[in-house]
C-alpha cells in the first residue's frame, strides 16, 4: 500500500481533546464541574517544550541581569516564580510548557502551571500525561474544533 499524499493534504484534522475531571481543584471552579478540557499539542509545541531547558537558562540570565540591583534571593525567588530556577529539572520545564499549551480550558500561563505543579502535583502530572498520550493518538479525523487555541505563548 502507498501513502495517499493528496488524501492526507486534504484532510480534516483537529487536535484530539479530552475533558478530564479535577475534584482537587473543586474549589477554584465556583459552580461549574471542576473539569479541565486538554488537547493533543502539535510538532512545533512539542519541539519548543523540548527546548525549554536552554530557553530557561537564557531567561535566567535576563532576569539577574535586569534584576542586577536585588539581592540573590530576589532574584532566584523571580526565576522560581516563573519555572526557571537553577532547581528546575528539565523533564518538569518541559511539562509546564506542555500544560499551557495543552489547555484548552481553562487557558493558562505558565506561572499558573508552575503553581499547580507546586500545589497540586498529581493533578498537575495527570494532565499532561493525559496531553501526550493525546498527541501520541494523532489528530481527530474530519473534526475541526474552532475554539481550540494553538497556543502561540510560548517564547522562542
Amino acid at each position: 500500500m502507498s501513502f495517499d499524499i493528496n488524501r492526507f493534504r486534504c484532510a480534516a484534522l483537529a487536535p484530539r481533546q479530552a475533558t478530564i475531571p479535577v475534584p482537587d481543584l473543586e474549589h477554584w471552579f465556583g459552580d461549574t464541574r471542576p473539569e479541565w478540557i486538554i488537547r493533543g499539542l502539535t510538532g512545533e509545541e512539542i519541539a519548543r517544550a523540548n527546548e525549554s531547558n536552554q530557553r530557561g537558562i537564557l531567561i535566567a540570565s535576563a532576569v539577574e541581569a535586569l534584576a542586577s540591583t536585588a539581592a540573590s534571593s530576589q532574584v532566584e525567588a523571580i526565576k522560581t516564580l516563573i519555572g526557571y530556577g537553577a532547581e528546575t529539572p528539565a523533564d518538569l520545564a518541559k511539562r509546564f510548557d506542555h500544560l499551557v499549551a495543552g489547555s484548552v480550558e481553562p487557558q493558562i500561563d505558565r506561572e499558573i502551571a508552575v503553581r499547580l505543579f507546586t500545589s497540586y502535583p498529581i493533578v498537575a502530572y495527570t494532565l499532561t500525561n493525559k496531553i501526550l498520550e493525546l498527541t501520541g493518538m494523532g489528530p481527530e479525523l474530519g473534526k475541526a474544533h474552532p475554539s481550540t487555541p494553538i497556543h502561540e505563548s510560548l517564547p522562542d
